[in-house]
């Protein structure tokens, strides 16, 4: 055998060592691409905090009544979800926004926000060209057709379409069959308050009929 033979005999084994080596390293960063992923979707969150933002008529205690989670649960977004669709089923509001941020404390944990824009409220509501009945008269059948129209009360323009059908129907059992409302609102966006205005035409009063017989 000659010296050169001799040499890379002698430097096969090394090689075989850097082989196996570079093998190993390869096969371990594998391994850790493969197990990463499924650490990361492993993570558990829990929820740091919930926010309101909108709310200034309804009380927050009010909104937490109607809201699931609670800070310290776990993070669930089928949980947040339905709790916001539970906020868009109340009364109370025209929308519901859901947000959810990562903490800026806790790598784990999640704040929770639901941004809310109320419904509109009935601050007034007057009456203008009424002469054969009076306004307490209105007020006393809107609440025996439970309307739900008065000062206070939320908003909403079917309702106050309603209020007008029942103002024509009291006006007509009072000899005014053909009497006009016409409703119109205005709307005050600082306040968030609607002014309506029930406009009455009461027409002619209608003959009264005669007895033949007397």
């Amino acid at each position: 055998m000659t010296f050169a033979m001799a040499a890379r005999w002698k430097a096969f084994p090394s090689l075989f060592k850097l082989i196996a080596t570079v093998c190993s390293f390869l096969l371990a960063a594998q391994t850790f691409a493969i197990q990463q992923p499924q650490e990361n979707s492993q993570t558990k969150y829990f929820i740091e905090r919930i926010d309101l933002i909108g709310n200034r008529r309804v009380e927050t205690a009010t909104v937490a009544a109607l809201v699931s989670s609670h800070p310290g649960d776990p993070y669930s977004v089928e949980a947040v979800q339905r709790d916001a669709q539970a906020l868009r089923d109340t009364p109370f509001f025209d929308d519901v926004r859901l947000e959810v941020e990562d903490s800026p404390d806790r790598p784990n944990g999640k704040v929770v926000v639901f941004i809310v824009r109320e419904k509109t409220v009935i601050g007034r509501i007057e009456y203008k060209g009424i002469q054969s009945i009076t306004q307490e008269d209105i007020v006393s059948a809107l609440n025996d057709k439970n309307v739900g129209v008065s000062a206070g009360s939320w908003f909403d323009e079917k309702k106050m379409k309603r209020a007008a059908a029942v103002i024509r129907e009291l006006l007509a059992a009072h000899g005014h069959p053909s009497a006009i409302v016409k409703p119109t609102y205005e709307k005050s966006v600082p306040s968030n308050t609607v002014s309506i205005l029930f406009s009455i035409d009461e027409g002619p009063k209608a003959p009264t009929s005669t007895n033949p017989g007397n």
